[in-house]
């Protein structure tokens, strides 16, 4: 660190205003404020960015009067907002690739336009048949996905087209349609599907969704559901139940809209007072990750159940052309796709409108009498890769996360809570306990300061994290 005050260049210690005249009339400008000055002047105040090597004004690197002069006396180094912050991300290629009979944006742009459409429908996809088309269905996925994971030139829409494959491929056409005649429709589909007629697609699938019965279960029906599969111990099927009944589309009022923007604030400024470091984060060996495998893939999505997210494509789905024996092959193709899919998310810093239908949410309203709690429902694919990441780094995330954090620091942390909270309870010596609960906790995090920090808690998860939470996800009703 340097640190300049009236002429005086100081490192370490001071000196004298003799000793570090200068003839250098070198003009350098602040990255901040794009200001030129001449070093060494008496009018010069700056400090220099040991990573980086620029010159700054206190001001536009944000110190106060107080914090510049203890870092003239100081031997620490000091890094710039630039230096100390998440690392910027490569911009992904151009949309340039052809598509049936689209070219360009054009492909993006209808894909767009279904997206945008089928994030609000009711759940209506049929079980994906055995037999060809089922296979082929399969196979275009792990296409797409080598496409993003390749960086060709479709990546900037092969997520997106991930997520908008199955609500118009598999639309239901009827509760009386046979596996025979969802085969043939999915044949069809499939077609138009590779010769880039998103909109006829569309227009049918609109259709399907019009004639569906508006009526659903009632919230009676949902409760004895729920509370029948509960007692029979099948936990999995009891919040599956409730997943379906919440998919459905909430009546949108002024009042809901404005409670739910008020549980997500915008991110404020970043403090540095709140960073555990200002200095590069530690580097770490991106070919550990090499590990992840399909079967890494596979066991992820045996287990991820619930909700589905914006796109419909069910944990069912997922699970069933991973897993299923009657697409062997093809699934073991798509599973070692999507390890290279994980593995590139944990190395490189990824151009998140790549991947912003991945970290879509479904946004649920739940009544807490009073108050509105929001419930963000992810895509069953984040859900899969982010499952899959965890269990490969857990001993790292034990180890960062301390024993104070019960649901990852401590193996059964949250039962050992309730035990000990039952032995202070019946303590004859116990008056009371009070529960202290952070209102809106989640929400009001800084995003920046918390991303920053993870890099220097856990740097082999940082990566991942800054793929999925840069910016706010996109969250529908």
């Amino acid at each position: 660190m340097v640190v300049t005050d009236n002429g005086k260049k100081k490192r370490n210690e001071r000196h004298s205003h003799d000793e570090t005249k200068s003839t250098d009339d070198t003009v350098t400008n602040c990255p901040t404020c794009s200001t030129g000055f001449v070093q060494f002047t008496p009018s010069w105040q700056s400090i220099l960015c040991d990573n980086c090597q620029s010159w700054y004004h206190p001001t536009c690197a944000s110190l106060s009067d107080e914090q510049f002069s203890n870092l003239q006396l100081s031997d620490a180094k000091w890094f710039c907002h630039n230096c100390c912050l998440i690392p910027d991300f490569q911009q992904a290629q151009p949309l340039t690739a052809s598509w049936g009979a689209l070219k360009g944006q054009e492909i993006e742009v209808e894909l767009l336009k279904a997206y945008s459409d089928i994030v609000g429908w009711r759940p209506n996809m049929f079980k994906l048949p055995k037999g060809t088309s089922g296979r082929a269905l399969v196979s275009e996925i792990d296409r797409l996905a080598n496409a993003w994971v390749n960086k060709s030139d479709l990546e900037q829409v092969a997520i997106l087209a991930i997520h908008t494959i199955g609500a118009l491929l598999l639309q239901n056409p009827g509760k009386r349609s046979t596996a025979k005649e969802n085969k043939v429709a999915l044949t069809r589909r499939l077609d138009l599907w590779k010769k880039g007629s998103f909109s006829e697609l569309l227009s049918e699938a609109r259709e399907i969704q019009k004639r569906l019965r508006k009526s659903g279960p009632s919230k009676e029906s949902i409760s004895r559901g729920f509370s029948r599969l509960m007692f029979n111990g099948r936990v999995g099927s009891a919040m599956r139940l409730v997943g379906k009944a919440q998919s459905e589309p909430l009546e949108v009022t002024p009042e809901l809209i404005a409670a739910l923007e008020s549980k997500h604030p915008p991110d404020g400024p970043l403090n540095r007072t709140h960073l555990l470091s200002s200095g590069p984060a530690p580097a770490f060996e991106h070919v550990i990750f090499d590990a992840i495998g399909g079967s890494d893939i596979k066991k992820a999505a045996k287990s991820t159940r619930g909700g589905c997210g914006p796109s419909g494509m069910t944990d069912d789905l997922w699970s069933r052309m991973l897993c299923s024996r009657a697409f062997a092959r093809e699934g073991d193709n798509l599973s070692n796709t999507l390890a290279r899919v994980t593995r590139r998310l944990c190395t490189e810093l990824i151009d998140p409108s790549t991947i912003s239908s991945l970290v879509s949410c479904r946004l649920i309203g739940l009544n807490k009498n009073p108050g509105v709690r929001p419930i963000g429902v992810g895509e069953i694919l984040r859900r899969i890769v982010g499952r899959t990441v965890t269990q490969f780094l857990k001993s790292d995330i034990i180890n960062a996360a301390g024993p104070l954090q019960l649901a990852a620091g401590q193996e059964g942390g949250c039962e050992a809570a309730i035990h000990a909270m039952n032995s202070y309870w019946e303590n004859d010596e116990c008056e009371g306990i009070l529960c202290a609960d952070a209102s809106n906790a989640f929400n009001i995090l800084n995003r920046k300061t918390a991303l920053v920090n993870v890099r220097f808690l856990c740097p082999v998860f940082s990566i991942f994290l800054i793929n999925i939470y840069r910016l706010p996800s996109k969250l529908f009703l």
